[in-house]
């Protein structure tokens, strides 16, 4: 039956009492729970409704409206009229444990309504396997069927309940990875993780501190470093010796004077015997000696250990002219002398071989030893390389390099050299002397010597010379200087990365003093700055530094040509302490230089050093552009004695130097050239100061070194 009601009231069927039933107690239990799980459940489709009865119309309600009546309490339907057919049909709400394990999943429609099982549950198993085996689990929830409330609201009825069921097809039983041993599973993924990691962050950390600070091309030890050229018997006498001549104890009190500077190698001209040292050092003996006046091969080797020691190298000078032509000829004289000799040996040993073979005639003999001495001449012209010969072996050069080598020689400058380019041997000697150096040792010439060569000479001196000396005059003006660099630097040495650097020089023991040459006595130092700016390794004269004059010896006119070996001056301290040339009393072989004149450049040598070890456009040769090498050297400016020189280097600040080798102050618009930047080697009172190119003034014979803004 039916009755209207509002369609504000809604009767609710409150149960008085639970039904005693074990079964019926376990259905609500389970209930309950289902609803629990329901509740997580997705969105479910609710099923089409089913045929229904007039009995099933007739059957009480369980939701029942009030007519404007109280609410009335209905006897809450059991279990078996929930089941019956006069209701709705509801499905029992089964827990997959109240099933086999290892039964298949159902094949009944899911609306159907699915059996009951009062099997309890598998307690051996896992509380995992309980949850992944859910089997015809059904959730329930009751929903009002719209057509159904259509057709039976004309009839006067009330809507019915329609159960919706979702079955989960139930999985094998037995899963493998049940049986892994998970805690060590996750143990050994959990440390290896952090194994993982921890090497990665180390190894990250290890390229971040190995990484160089500075992306530079590499050079060797004697390509852009500063070497200082010393004449022994000039550079400082030492107490024990007290002659008044330098010696090699003297240099070595002197070393930590040079490592200051920043020098990296020590180049010594001559230190070998000679009758007349050092009025007349270049007429020597031997090239294999040391000149007693200067010390013993002792002494030599504890300034070798100590330059060493100081992380500098030591050059020497091989004066190949005159000494090994006349060695040359000595030896072809003594030859000629022993000539004779050897033919009447040979002609002794012909008797004693026709004595021997009286029967047999001279020609036959000559016949078989031809015949048995060409095979062998053949095959070894086959098979042995080319070695060596005779003359090269015992060539003084060869002898020469031999021996200081082993002495921790680390280079050779082979003075005299373009007067042999033309011989016959040039080729073969000079790579046969090549090949006596050890790694890392070097050999200098002149550049007369690849001026004077022609064709194979020429690219023998290019392929077996690591510096090439270039020696600049002041003398003629800063157009002058232009000239002579960019002859250099435009010209075949800057062909090939291969071929050699540039040993820059603007004082020798074969030139003038820089300060007797330029027409500001206090530009010798700025000199100085000027070669150590040019592309490749500048070579300091000892003196030059700090501006020392040639001698003016009235009484040693006769020794013209080493007034330039002026003994050099050392500066004392301020308390009257420090050490002059010669002990005191003794007197020099040549006059000792007098002070120099002040100059504000002071202590810029060793500033620009350490600029040259740290400025990679300022020690690097040349660049590539467009796949060609090129000088990275441009001279901007050198109008009115005054000289513009700018160094660059791809993605680095630019270095410019500027120097006035005139004797009045110059005040320059630049700004065409450069805006502005800072000085980094110059006088005290530039330092770090901002220069700006737009009025520019430089003092007579002053020079400094600004990097420029980017």
């Amino acid at each position: 039956m039916s009755i209207q009601k509002p369609e504000d009231l809604l009767s609710i069927v409150i149960s008085s009492e639970l039904p005693p039933s074990p079964n019926s107690r376990q259905l609500f239990i389970n209930q309950d729970q289902q609803d629990e799980e329901a509740s997580d459940c997705p969105l479910l489709t609710p099923s089409p409704p089913p045929t229904q009865t007039d009995e099933a119309l007739q059957s009480p309600p369980i939701f029942n409206a009030l007519e404007g009546a109280p609410l009335e309490i209905i006897p809450t339907p059991t279990l078996e009229n929930i089941n019956t057919e006069d209701g709705l049909n509801f499905m029992n709400i089964v827990n997959s444990s109240s099933k086999p394990l290892n039964d298949e999943p159902s094949s009944r429609d899911p609306m159907v309504e699915s059996t009951s099982s009062g099997s309890s549950s598998d307690t051996n198993e896992p509380v995992c396997a309980q949850l992944l085996t859910q089997l015809n689990t059904a959730y329930q929830h009751l929903a009002p069927d719209a057509q159904a409330l259509f057709y039976n609201q004309e009839n006067g009825g009330k809507p019915p309940l329609v159960g919706i069921q979702l079955v989960v097809p139930k999985p094998p039983k037995d899963y493998r990875f049940m049986k892994w041993n998970w805690p060590l599973i996750r143990k050994t993924c959990y440390w290896s993780l952090m194994s993982i990691l921890t090497g990665c962050a180390a190894l990250v950390i290890g390229i971040i501190a190995t990484m160089p600070k500075k992306c530079d091309p590499p050079v060797e030890w004697w390509q852009g470093s500063t070497f200082y050229e010393i004449f022994p018997a000039s550079f400082q006498d030492s107490t024990k010796g007290a002659d008044g001549i330098g010696d090699l104890r003297g240099i070595i009190t002197r070393l930590d004077y040079l490592r200051d500077l920043g020098i990296r190698a020590v180049r010594l001209n001559s230190i070998f015997p000679a009758p007349h040292y050092p009025e007349y050092y270049s007429n020597i003996s031997n090239m294999t000696d040391v000149n007693r006046e200067l010390g013993t091969l002792d002494d030599f080797s504890v300034l070798v250990r100590e330059i060493h020691e100081r992380n500098m190298s030591i050059v020497l000078d091989l004066p190949l002219h005159p000494f090994v032509k006349r060695s040359i000829s000595d030896a072809k004289t003594n030859e000629t002398e022993r000539a004779p000799l050897r033919e009447r040996r040979d002609l002794a040993d012909g008797a004693t071989i026709h004595d021997a073979l009286p029967s047999a005639s001279s020609a036959s003999v000559e016949v078989i030893r031809d015949v048995l001495s060409l095979p062998l001449q053949e095959m070894n012209r086959q098979t042995l390389p080319p070695g060596p010969s005779a003359r090269q072996q015992e060539h003084p050069v060869s002898e020469a390099v031999r021996i200081w080598q082993q002495r921790g020689v680390d280079g050779f400058y082979l003075k005299g050299l373009e007067h042999y380019v033309d011989e016959d041997t040039f080729v073969s000697d000079l790579r046969y002397w090549r090949s006596l150096l050890r790694p890392g040792s070097i050999f200098i010439c002149h550049v007369s010597a690849l001026d004077a060569a022609t064709s194979a000479a020429r690219n023998s001196i290019l392929s077996r010379i690591d510096l090439i000396d270039v020696t600049l005059r002041l003398s003629n003006g800063t157009r002058n200087i232009k000239a002579q660099i960019e002859s250099v630097t435009k010209g075949v040495l800057f062909d090939k990365p291969a071929y050699p650097w540039i040993h820059w020089s603007v004082g020798g023991v074969d030139t003038n003093r820089v300060a007797s040459t330029v027409t500001v006595k206090n530009a010798s130092m700025a000199a100085s700055l000027l070669s150590m700016m040019l592309p490749g390794t500048p070579n300091i004269f000892y003196g030059d530094e700090i501006g020392i004059e040639d001698c003016e010896c009235r009484d040693h006119k006769d020794l013209a040509h080493v007034h330039n070996l002026v003994p050099m001056y050392w500066e004392k301290e301020a308390d009257g302490s420090g050490s002059s040339f010669s002990p005191s009393g003794v007197t020099a072989w040549l006059p000792e230089a007098g002070k120099p004149m002040k100059t504000s450049l002071k202590n810029t040598i060793a500033e620009m050093t350490r600029l040259r070890m740290e400025a990679t456009p300022v020690y690097v040769k040349a660049v590539l552009r467009d796949s060609q090498i090129a000088a990275n050297c441009d001279v901007r400016y050198v109008e009115d004695e005054m000289i513009v020189i700018e160094r660059w280097y791809p993605r680095r600040n630019s270095y410019v130097f500027v120097a006035n080798f005139g004797n009045e102050t110059r005040i320059k618009d630049l700004s065409s050239l450069y805006y502005g930047g800072h000085v980094v080697v110059g006088p005290k009172y530039r330092i770090n100061r901002n220069v700006y190119f737009k009025e520019l003034a430089v003092p007579p014979g002053e020079a400094f070194v600004i990097k420029l803004d980017k």
